[in-house]
């Protein structure tokens, strides 16, 4: 059957007046379009074309059977790049004594098929991060532009280069370059911003005509990170009988919270964190506004077992490089893959078998110790959505849901608010509040087929004017009792605290966890 059977796309890049190395030819008593001579180190040879494979398709075409000169002709006419379907002479020849039919191999569906990312196919198309290093002086790509299109293009991308292997395609439009957006600047504009390493934020064609048929605003937390050189590590521990085994540190000459002095064999140093590694987020909450004290806070709060999302140096320059924050990489790789366990009262249970059930109001009011949910942001990243639900609360109670995504506060959208805007307008309430949320998935299904999101597609009005809990900030949770956990004794702490001790002044904050 055709569906059983795997062609390979090979996507050949060369530059002008060069071949792509290879020989199409006809060869009597053998069937198909013959790739012959492969160059070595050429074009053909780079993207994985080998001796004996069969052309089926060019470009969208499917030529088995064309004529030898009108598979020529579409080839030279696709310019300094091609795409070719292709099968080995193994199955290629298999397939003609089954009588498969070739032209329903790799047929696309009658759905749109999902861009792939950086090796990353989503529900919807996404740009995509691209770093460039020079090989040679060069960043192995040329710049084009099209007539009546704005933007600039890229073109001629030389194969093994850095742009090649950085997954720069042929006819990408650049969005971003070095975190600034540059689709109204000139090719010399962009050349005088460019150093020995450069990151692209780009978008296919494909991709690009999806966001501006949306009306979508292209930046670069959108894009996939996977294709990044470097990653930020995620590093889970457990409380051992001294803690966690390392010193929680803000520094003078450096921005954040660092992780530093390591115990050896201590939960940290199993956990793979290094001395000096940045802490961005801590169970997948930012925490880069916290102060010192608060987030030891947070920390302490989260019991025996924590789960930390750091940098080091080099990777944070990376991502400052991009424009993006490094909790970018947390969300596409580590909550895509976590469980999301959701007590539900008995009546308000939804079955899995269809998902879509749109917009729910939550009323909540106000008790002793709040509203009893966390509300997270995350820089760079559109949208408010509840990061935590109390047991017990009145969010509980009002069926509010982990990951939930925020589009009303009082009957007033707020999808597009930021999470100060976000917090002013719940400040400016009473002791009730009435939240418009939606699950994500739902959310971003509406999204793709443009279905209002407020309740019947309209705005839903509000009685009476109701008021969030007092000091809402990146997060809103309610106050809990807090207890001062004893430090076993050990001669490393004895020393640890004898230095801090004797250390100049207080400009430094240092706690031990």
């Amino acid at each position: 059957m055709a569906a059983d059977i795997q062609p390979r796309l090979c996507k050949l890049s060369k530059k002008e007046g060069e071949s792509f190395g290879f020989y199409l030819r006809i060869e009597k008593n053998i069937e198909g379009h013959l790739i012959r001579s492969v160059l070595t180190g050429g074009p053909a040879d780079t993207v994985g074309l080998r001796d004996g494979d069969r052309v089926i398709r060019v470009n969208t075409v499917f030529v088995d059977g064309e004529e030898h000169q009108k598979v020529v002709d579409l080839i030279k006419k696709s310019g300094n790049c091609v795409t070719l379907l292709v099968l080995d002479d193994t199955t290629y020849t298999h397939a003609k004594k089954q009588g498969i039919n070739l032209s329903q191999v790799n047929t696309p569906n009658p759905t749109p098929i999902q861009p792939v990312v950086n090796g990353v196919s989503g529900k919807t198309p996404r740009p995509k991060l691209c770093y460039l290093v020079k090989q040679a002086s060069s960043f192995g790509f040329s710049l084009k532009t099209v007539e009546g299109v704005p933007g600039l293009f890229m073109t001629e991308i030389t194969p093994a280069g850095a742009a090649f292997n950085a997954g720069v395609e042929p006819n990408d439009r650049i969005i971003e370059l070095n975190g600034e957006n540059v689709e109204n600047a000139s090719h010399q504009q962009l050349m005088k911003a460019s150093g020995n390493n450069i990151m692209l934020l780009l978008i296919d064609e494909t991709s690009d005509k999806y966001f501006k048929s949306k009306m979508i605003k292209i930046v670069a937390s959108m894009a996939s990170v996977k294709g990044l050189p470097l990653q930020p590590r995620i590093a889970q521990l457990t409380k051992g009988p001294q803690g966690y085994g390392f010193y929680l540190r803000v520094e003078q000459e450096r921005q954040g919270h660092l992780i530093k002095e390591i115990d050896q064999n201590s939960p940290a140093e199993k956990s793979g964190l290094l001395d000096g590694d940045l802490l961005i987020a801590v169970n997948g909450d930012v925490v880069d506004h916290l102060d010192h004290e608060s987030l030891v806070d947070k920390i302490k709060k989260c019991g025996n077992q924590v789960t930390f999302l750091v940098v080091d140096s080099t990777t944070n320059e990376l991502y400052k490089q991009a424009g993006i924050s490094p909790i970018c990489y947390w969300k596409e790789v580590y909550e895509l893959d976590q469980p999301v366990e959701v007590e539900e009262s008995q009546g308000n249970q939804r079955s899995t078998e269809s998902p879509q059930h749109g917009p729910r109001m939550c009323h909540l009011t106000k008790g002793p110790e709040g509203y009893g949910f966390i509300l997270n942001a995350i820089k760079g990243v559109q949208g408010q959505f509840i990061k935590q639900v109390i047991k017990g609360s009145t969010a509980e109670e009002a069926s509010l849901q982990v990951n939930d995504i925020l589009i009303e506060v009082n009957g007033i959208n707020v999808e597009t608010d930021t999470h100060e805007e976000l917090i002013e307008k719940i400040k400016t309430s009473g002791d009730k509040l009435s939240l418009l949320v939606i699950r994500k998935e739902e959310y971003d299904h509406y999204k793709e087929t443009n279905t209002p999101t407020s309740a019947n597609g309209s705005r839903v009005p509000t009685s009476e004017p109701v008021t969030p809990p007092e000091n809402i900030e990146e997060e809103s949770t309610p106050e809990e009792p807090e207890t001062q956990e004893p430090v076993a004794d050990s001669p490393i702490l004895a020393r640890r605290e004898q230095a801090k001790s004797s250390a100049e002044g207080d400009t430094d904050d240092d706690t031990q966890l």
